[in-house]
């Protein structure tokens, strides 16, 4: 599993100005982020308000929408008839009326749910859980209405419908492997944030990327590489195009998973590839 951190590129660091030596314009910024409502991650650092407050435009993964919500209701149940039951085994609903319990929901309700609808519930914490609940903001979208509130027009680099397709077209073992790697960690759920939330914090991206492969492949090696081709390598090609308009503007100041930052396909390497300058800021 070490092996495969060897020689990943841009590793290190949260934050990293992108400047086109052939093109005389405002210097552009990439900053990594985690998609939680922890204070300590809100509380942005000086280096990242700064950048931030000179953006031009800014970019995030999506662009919310208030229709978001309603069509992530829409696609996370399952056909009338049909349960989770139907795709787990007797050990993984022993663990889902586990996860049931832990989270205060109501067990009959879970099994409507989708398996990967079932992962993405379940792959915070129930204390993260229940102040997203609360309606505290996530750091993207607390960003978002910053930026809002100064001005700054924002776009979104994909939208919610491309993001849930990644699932929906997922075959449903890959969909269980998901599921599977979440719920065999429910005794460790909230010891596990808080690594990541450390490992974050000290801006090591190559820590969590070790932290992830490592949570699902303790339940599936082969889900692992499908999930990295599927939701990292392919979103982040697609997403280096999509910014290249505000990059050869100047000032545009990208938020996205601090997860697509690192490696040969991750968005930096790419950035590189493509004549860019980057420097690490913070």
């Amino acid at each position: 599993m070490l092996a495969r951190a060897v020689d990943r590129p841009f590793g290190q660091g949260v934050l990293w100005k992108i400047e086109d030596p052939a093109n005389d314009v405002a210097p552009n910024y990439v900053f990594g982020t985690v998609h939680v409502t922890d204070r300590r991650v809100l509380n942005l650092p000086m280096e990242v308000k700064k950048a931030f407050g000179y953006a031009r435009v800014a970019l995030f993964e999506i662009k919310q929408r208030g229709s978001d919500a309603a069509l992530f209701r829409e696609l996370v149940l399952l056909e009338e008839g049909q349960s989770v039951s139907q795709y787990l085994n007797s050990d993984q609903l022993r663990l889902l009326s586990k996860a049931a319990e832990l989270y205060g929901i109501e067990e009959r309700a879970l099994h409507r749910f989708k398996p990967w609808a079932l992962y993405s519930m379940f792959s915070v914490p129930p204390s993260e859980a229940a102040r997203k609940k609360s309606g505290k903001k996530m750091l993207d979208n607390a960003m978002q209405t910053r930026a809002r509130d100064f001005g700054v027009p924002v776009f979104g680099l994909e939208t919610i419908e491309e993001q849930l397709a990644l699932f929906e077209e997922a075959p449903d073992n890959e969909q269980v492997a998901y599921l599977d790697s979440v719920l065999r960690q429910l005794d460790e759920v909230e010891v596990g944030f808080e690594t990541l939330l450390q490992l974050y914090l000290a801006r090591d991206i190559d820590g969590i990327f070790e932290l992830a492969i490592e949570n699902m492949d303790a339940a599936d090696s082969a889900a692992w590489d499908s999930f990295q081709e599927k939701f990292l390598d392919r979103r982040n090609l697609n997403m280096v195009d999509r910014m290249q308009e505000h990059l050869q503007e100047g000032g545009a100041f990208v938020a996205i998973g601090a997860l697509h930052l690192p490696g040969e396909l991750g968005v930096l390497n790419l950035l590189q590839s493509k004549g860019y300058r980057l420097t690490r800021v913070y």
